[in-house]
This record gives C-alpha cells, sequence and structure tokens, in this order.
C-alpha cells in the first residue's frame, strides 16, 4: 500500500489505526464485499456494533480471510459497542 495508515499508541502500548471502516446502515449482502475489499487494500480498524444487525456477516467474512491467510486476527483492531437500553 502507497500510503501505510498511522497509528495511536493508546496508554496500555496498545496501537490503534488512526482510520477505520465504519459498517453502521451497510446493506446486508453487501457489506462482506465492502469488509473484504477495505482488508485488501489495508485497513486494519474494523467498527462495529451488535445494534447494526450485520455482526454474523462480518464475522463470516473476517473468519474466511483468516482461513485464506489474508489477515491474522492480531493485525486487526475490531471495535464494537454495546447499548444498554
Amino acid at each position: 500500500m502507497a500510503n501505510e495508515i498511522r497509528f495511536f499508541e493508546l496508554n496500555t502500548g496498545a496501537k490503534i489505526p488512526s482510520i477505520g471502516l465504519g459498517t453502521w446502515q451497510a446493506y446486508p449482502g453487501v457489506v462482506a464485499h465492502v469488509i473484504e475489499h477495505a482488508i485488501k487494500v489495508g485497513y486494519r480498524h474494523i467498527d462495529c456494533a451488535k445494534v447494526y444487525g450485520n455482526e454474523k456477516e462480518i464475522g463470516s467474512t473476517l473468519k474466511k480471510l483468516f482461513e485464506e491467510g489474508i489477515v491474522k486476527r492480531e493485525d486487526l483492531w475490531i471495535t464494537s459497542k454495546l447499548w444498554f437500553y
């Protein structure tokens, strides 16, 4: 990738990618293709939430990419959120 994504170092020493792919309102059947393409072009931060309703599709896509050796789980930063009502 010509322009490497930069990281921010947290106080724990963990490094979070400065750019992430949001999955809110991603259409079913489309989000898988978007995730796959984003990972292949260098995204390493995926922003998710249970309330988005697309966890299963995102999870299946990530599993496929892991199995194909496209990316390792430890190379990704996956953000998730829980809402309390």
